[in-house]
């Protein structure tokens, strides 16, 4: 992992939420996969909404991974926070577009089979 990543996924603990986001964003542009694990970890850990949104949006990114679809399907239909629970939502439809999927629901039972 480079010094960059390792940064970024260190910053996903900060104690400052927009910190946070910012790690997970920036994690997001360069497509560091390999920060996925920290990023699904901070997903369902992060007690702040607003971070727990923007890193289920920047999980959009990594479509092509399976290991982020759980953790999205379980944030749509059990999070505490409509707004994480539409980013969930949101994140889902462009990995089903992304896919080539006609809809969310056709990625979630390709994906449940």
């Amino acid at each position: 992992m480079s010094s960059s990543i390792n940064r970024l996924t260190r910053e996903l603990r900060d104690l400052n939420p927009e910190t946070r986001s910012k790690a997970a964003m920036n994690l997001g542009e360069m497509g560091a996969a390999e920060a996925l694990p920290s990023l699904v970890s901070a997903f369902k850990k992060d007690q702040d909404e607003a971070v727990r949104s923007v890193i289920a949006e920047t999980l959009a990114l990594f479509g092509t991974h399976d290991a982020v679809i759980p953790a999205l399907i379980f944030a749509k239909d059990n999070d505490e926070s409509e707004r994480v629970r539409t980013s969930a939502e949101w994140a889902l439809s462009q990995i089903a577009k992304a896919r080539g999927h006609a809809s969310t629901q056709a990625l979630l039972d390709d994906f449940s089979k």
